[in-house]
């Protein structure tokens, strides 16, 4: 019996919204099929009933990722609730996350979130401005809709966190969208570096550098620069620490794991213990991958309609996505500071130097860290 992640996409790539630095939607258009339809409930039943084959009485956790998730409708969430709840009268353990842009959430979706002890991740940037790269097909912004989505939920009572697309244009503002965050009633934050869509050769095979940033039209890059990072980890933890220590906490996902390795505790966050974890993303049509940032061709584990979880994590390609996670240089392994950071995400080494801005967060920050509890 063995824990278990899942990331499950059941609308694939598919999204009512256009905004400028998707990188799934970048990813996908390298694929030889970019969108991998609807899941169906078989799809899904077979998913389920060979993770709790694996995992036994070990925790199960399922995350519902698109594209945008909620495009597979209502009806196919209420069977995955009949589903899991079939499940866990047995002895299951199951925890369910769903990732939304949060535009189709009404009274009726908050019920089957609230109904079912779901945990909603909301996508939003921070302020009306700070929200400019998402946008609709038609160009329009979408924010009043996402900020009616979470009053909708706060009322209902739905638990749900904020997740922030960390661009150059929300990290100069590190400070005053963390102010915005808190004084609009959100205390769990958490924020995604904006990376470059990989470069491919003749041969589709990936670079080891990005070719090029996204760009929002006017020649503005989206993705996240080294300086833009150190400022966004410095006034944002500025905010966190003195609410801290006001016994106002706000929790910030990053800052939370920093303080975990701070006191010799692996992090929970993917990506931040110097090495891939075994998490496994399942497409519309039951195409698996190893990571959400490689699901392109060239990483297809196979597909769970013809493999269980045990073959999956057994394929010599899922074991080589791991151990490639695991090269570090001389130089990370000399810094003082590299139990705090082990080099990152495999994904973001490719794309965003965060070494410099780290060791100028560390120097000012660590002995604070090893404070907090």
């Amino acid at each position: 019996m063995k824990p278990l992640s899942l990331m499950l996409k059941p609308a694939s790539s598919e999204c009512n919204l256009a905004c400028k630095y998707c990188f799934y939607h970048s990813l996908c258009a390298t694929r030889s099929a970019p969108s991998h339809g609807l899941m169906s409930e078989a799809t899904l039943e077979e998913t389920v009933e060979k993770a709790l084959k694996f995992t036994g009485r070990a925790p199960l956790s399922l995350a519902f990722q698109g594209g945008e998730p909620l495009l597979r409708g209502k009806d196919f969430f209420r069977y995955f609730a009949e589903l899991s709840a079939f499940y866990v009268k047995k002895g299951a353990k199951i925890n369910v996350g769903i990732q939304t842009n949060g535009t189709l959430i009404d009274e009726e979706w908050c019920n089957i979130f609230v109904d079912n002890g779901w945990l909603v991740g909301l996508s939003l940037d921070g302020d009306r401005a700070a929200n400019a790269y998402r946008v609709d097909k038609n160009g329009e912004e979408i924010f009043d809709r996402v900020v009616a989505a979470a009053r909708i939920m706060s009322e209902k009572k739905a638990q749900f966190n904020i997740l922030t697309v960390l661009t150059d244009r929300v990290a100069v503002r590190a400070g005053e969208i963390y102010d915005y965050f808190k004084a609009s009633g959100f205390r769990y934050l958490q924020f995604i570096p904006c990376l470059k869509p990989f470069r491919f050769t003749e041969e589709r095979k990936i670079s080891d550098i990005p070719e090029y940033s996204p760009y929002d039209g006017s020649g503005e890059s989206c993705s996240l620069s080294s300086s833009g990072y150190a400022r966004f980890l410095n006034e944002c933890f500025a905010r966190y620490y003195a609410d801290y220590l006001r016994g106002d906490y706000v929790s910030v996902r990053l800052f939370d794991n920093f303080v975990r390795l701070a006191r010799f505790m692996p992090a929970e966050q993917c990506g931040m213990n110097g090495h891939c974890t075994r998490q496994f993303v399942i497409e519309g049509d039951g195409e698996v991958y190893p990571c959400d940032f490689y699901c392109m061709d060239e990483y297809s584990l196979g597909n769970i309609r013809s493999a269980d979880f045990y073959a999956l994590t057994e394929n010599p390609k899922a074991a080589a996505f791991i151990r490639e996670s695991m090269v570090i240089s001389d130089d990370c392994t000399k810094c003082k500071y590299f139990a705090l950071c082990f080099n990152g995400c495999k994904r973001e080494r490719l794309d965003v130097d965060k070494c410099k801005a780290y060791k100028e967060f560390f120097s000012k920050n660590s002995d604070k860290l090893v404070r907090m509890k």
